[in-house]
């Protein structure tokens, strides 16, 4: 990982390399020991590095490419070198050297914009090509590396922070009352503000171009999810696609390992990361690798603790014979140093388990792990909320209704409403419902509302609910199952949640890699049924299957309640967390 600068002025001088070089010394927990200036007419692109980023299978040894008329700054680790190698082969480009920079440029040099739809990785990058006088920028879609932006007068500024963005002499620093209020408050659709009126948030998935034809700096989304499949029949046997959803996860997996040296997971007794995990070990396998090259870091919990899935990570890691990194959660506190963290944040959005992160990212770093492995995405691409009941009800299945009701133990009308009947209706409808209740206003599963510390009256002039509504995804998606996954895919709170985790993993020394956000493996759990995302309570049915034998049978079995939950650890936590935040 990297932090990358852009100062684009088409009309007047952008400015020397002191101001570069202070604007990427805000970025120093993203890179500081390696630190490159390269300039164009109309451009200054920056980057700086940590040391051990330069290595292959990480950033790479290049700061700043220039490939001819292309000039590249990119905070990127690209995956399947060898397929885009061979693409670009025959497109007639080749690469001018081995680093993620270098794929870019020659990407670009043989598609132009439409590079990123070959690109498949974790990246931001700033491209200028300077016959055209053009920038081209953009962000994947799983979105783990942050850029922001600016314009003011002739200028535009982008960079992997707003403290960076904000270091330019002529950005205005003017406090985004609105936006900090609804970070605060944990409403997040509205995806571009930031706690500063001058700074935007560069959306995951979305490229920016700016050229003399196009002087204003535009936005554009490139990617867009797959549709997912609904309630239709599978082409594909079940059985055929748990083995062919394992293949890719294995591959998915191998690519996002380090080529050389040791690779760590964190693992908890769940399905996802130890899906990744088993995925990975059978990839070293299958190579004649030692599998010790990927470990488990896992955290422990008491005995009668509802966090407590110590046993079956224990059967996991007998399993491929692993020796389990263990942290004792008892040594992990909900808050350390508040004060002293938030004054490090651009912004007032702390992830409620840092301390968790940081501590698994610091385990894998003590360990000598640069790469730590995560298993996000699994719910998302994975399992679906019970809101399909409502599916089953507006086409009149009541027969399958009935049977979906009684497997999950549903309970009376209330709660009925609620999950089927509901969703179907419009939003004038269920706040007349709402209010008939003495409710103000109705709210989804999904939707939050202002809390109490937040003022009324404050939220009412500033609009924060008309805000969040008017900023949540689009409903293009067939069904409302098919909309939760699009929305997983593309609500900005998302993207936001994996640069932040991605950004507190760097600062303890590695880099966070999601094997199930993998692009071919989203394209696939698209083309699957919503049964095998969920049928009554089993969840999660085609990637328990895809896994069978990489993990034990007790680990994959069903289970009659959640396992793996933080609620006694919270309630721990906060009897004196309190205490500690307002001293």
């Amino acid at each position: 990982m990297s932090a990358i600068l852009g100062i684009f002025d088409l009309d007047t001088p952008v400015p020397g390399d002191p101001i570069a070089h202070r604007m990427l010394g805000q970025m120093a927990v993203r890179g500081a020991a390696r630190r490159a200036v390269g300039r164009g007419v109309g451009a200054l692109l920056g980057v700086a590095r940590h040391e051990w980023e330069m290595a292959p299978g990480l950033s790479g040894d290049a700061l700043i490419v220039h490939d001819g008329d292309v000039m590249v700054a990119a905070d990127a680790s690209l995956y399947y070198l060898d397929d885009l190698g061979r693409r670009l082969r025959a497109a007639g480009v080749a690469p001018a050297g081995t680093s993620a920079s270098h794929y870019i440029a020659a990407a670009y040099r043989a598609w132009g914009d439409q590079c990123v739809d070959r690109l498949e990785g974790d990246f931001a990058f700033l491209l200028w090509d300077r016959a055209r006088r053009r920038l081209f920028a953009a962000r994947d879609f799983y979105g783990s590396r942050p850029l922001f932006h600016a314009t003011f007068g002739s200028t535009l500024v982008v960079a992997s922070s707003i403290a960076a963005v904000l270091a330019h002499p002529r950005c205005p620093s003017d406090l985004n009352l609105t936006a900090i209020a609804e970070s605060a408050a944990g409403l997040f659709s509205e995806g571009t503000e930031t706690a500063y009126r001058a700074v935007r948030r560069f959306p995951a998935g979305h490229a920016l171009v700016l050229s003399d034809s196009r002087r204003t700096p535009e936005l554009r989304r490139f990617w867009y999810p797959p549709e997912f499949a609904g309630e239709t029949r599978a082409r594909v046997p079940f059985a055929a696609a748990a083995e062919e959803l394992r293949e890719i996860l294995i591959q998915a997996t191998a690519e996002r390992m380090l080529p050389a040296g040791l690779t760590t997971a964190s693992t908890s007794g769940g399905w996802d990361s130890p899906a990744v995990f088993g995925a990975g070990r059978e990839a070293l396998r299958r190579r004649g690798i030692d599998g010790d090259r990927l470990r488990p870091v896992s955290i422990s919990y008491p005995v009668g603790d509802t966090g407590r899935e110590d046993e079956l990570i224990e059967a996991i890691a007998a399993h491929w014979r692993a020796d389990v990194t263990w942290l004792d959660i008892r040594d992990i506190p909900l808050f350390e140093r508040p004060a002293e963290r938030a004054a490090r944040r651009d912004e007032p959005f702390a992830h409620p388990f840092e301390n968790f992160n940081r501590a698994l990212a610091r385990a894998g770093r003590d360990a000598g792990a640069r790469v730590m492995l995560n298993g996000n995405g699994g719910d998302q691409l994975f399992q679906v909320h019970t809101i399909y009941l409502s599916e089953m009800l507006g086409r009149g299945d009541l027969a399958g209704l009935a049977r979906e009701w009684h497997s999950i133990g549903g309970g009376g009308l209330r709660d009925f409403y609620r999950l089927a009947v509901q969703p179907l209706l419009p939003q004038e409808t269920r706040d007349a419902v709402a209010r008939l209740r003495g409710a103000e206003r109705a709210r989804l599963y999904y939707e939050k509302s202002v809390p109490s510390f937040i003022d009324p009256s404050f939220a009412l002039r500033h609009q924060l609910v008309e805000r969040q509504r008017a900023g949540e995804p689009a409903r293009v998606a067939r069904g409302a199952a098919g909309h939760e996954q699009h929305r997983y895919l593309t609500h900005p709170f998302y993207a936001r949640v994996a640069s932040v985790v991605s950004e507190l993993s760097l600062d303890e020394g590695v880099e966070q890699r999601a094997p199930l956000f993998d692009g071919r493996l989203v394209a696939f759990a698209a083309t699957r049924p919503r049964v095998e995302r969920r049928s009554g309570n089993e969840t999660k049915r085609l990637l328990r299957a895809a896994v069978r034998g990489l993990l034990p049978d007790q680990v994959l079995a069903s289970r009659p309640a959640r396992t793996g939950t933080t609620s006694d650890y919270l309630t721990r936590s906060m009897a004196g967390g309190f205490r500690t935040l307002a001293e």
